[in-house]
C-alpha cells in the first residue's frame, strides 16, 4: 500500500492523528526531501533514524524502477511532499499513475493544503471553480491569462512571490473588471484573506498592507456576483 500523507504548509499543529500514526509505524518513505522529512518527524519527536528514505527522484527513476516497484509490492510506503498535500502540484503525479499500471492500492489521506482554504476564503461564490496550478513564466503566459479571462466561473491558481504583483499589472492592463482574491501565507502567523478589484489589490500592495512575502493563491472572478468592494482580513 502507499499512502499518500498530508504535512502542514505552515503551522505545525495542522499535522492529523492518522498522520502521525503512519509516520511512527511505516518503515518505508518517498519524499520530496528527505530532509525535510526527517526534521519534521523530529518536530514530533517520532525517532527516524531506524527507517528507509527515497528521494522522489531516485524512486521514479527508470533505472531504479524495478527495485522500487518490488517494494511497493510487499511493504507499506508513505509519499510525502515538501508540505502540503501531495501532490496536487508537484511532480509526484507520477506515483498514482505507476500504482495503476502496477495494480499496487494506494490511499490518500485528507490534509493540509493551501488551495481549499483560499477557495473558502474568496469573498464570493466558488460553488464551481477551475484549478490552473501556476502560470507560465514566459512562453504561452498571455494565452493562459486569455483563457482565464473567458472563463465563466472562477479560476484558482498558485503565483510565486516574485511574480504577484506582475501579474496583477497584467490584469489591469487587460481592462479586467471582476473580482479577485488573495490568500497569503496560509495557516502562519502573518495569514492574510483579501477580495476586490485588481486595482485596489496594487494599492494595497503600494501601501504594504498586503505585502508581496511568502506563497500566494489567487482567485479570479470575471463577473462580480457581489457588490464591489474589497475586504482584508487579518488573523487577530
Amino acid at each position: 500500500m502507499l499512502y499518500f500523507i498530508p504535512t502542514p504548509i505552515g503551522n505545525r499543529d495542522d499535522i492529523t492523528i492518522r498522520a502521525m500514526k503512519l509516520f511512527q509505524s511505516l518503515e518505508f518513505f518517498v519524499c520530496e526531501d528527505t530532509r525535510t522529512t526527517m526534521k519534521l518527524m523530529g518536530m514530533y519527536d517520532i525517532p527516524y533514524k531506524d527507517k528507509t528514505f527515497f528521494s522522489l527522484t531516485s524512486f521514479t527513476s527508470t533505472n531504479q524502477l524495478g527495485r522500487y516497484i518490488d517494494i511497493l509490492k510487499t511493504k507499506d510506503i508513505g509519499l510525502v511532499s515538501e508540505a502540503g498535500t501531495p501532490w496536487l502540484s508537484d511532480p509526484g503525479k507520477s506515483m498514482i499513475q505507476l500504482c495503476n499500471e502496477n495494480k499496487i492500492p494506494y490511499t490518500i489521506l485528507p490534509g493540509a493544503n493551501a488551495l481549499i482554504p483560499a477557495v473558502v476564503g474568496a469573498w464570493f461564490d466558488t460553488s464551481e471553480f477551475v484549478y490552473r496550478w501556476f502560470l507560465p513564466t514566459k512562453k504561452g503566459r498571455q494565452t493562459k491569462i486569455k483563457e482565464i479571462l473567458q472563463s465563466e466561473i472562477p479560476v484558482f491558481m498558485y503565483e510565486s512571490v516574485h511574480r504577484i504583483e506582475k501579474f496583477l499589472q497584467e490584469l489591469s492592463q487587460t481592462g479586467f473588471q471582476g473580482q479577485i482574491s488573495i490568500a497569503r501565507e496560509l495557516s502562519k502567523m502573518f495569514e492574510q484573506y483579501f477580495t476586490g478589484t485588481v486595482e485596489e489589490a496594487l494599492v494595497l500592495i503600494k501601501e504594504k498592507k498586503l505585502p508581496i512575502k511568502g506563497e500566494f493563491v489567487i482567485g479570479i472572478k470575471n463577473i462580480a456576483a457581489i457588490e464591489k468592494v474589497w475586504f482584508i482580513h487579518n488573523l487577530p
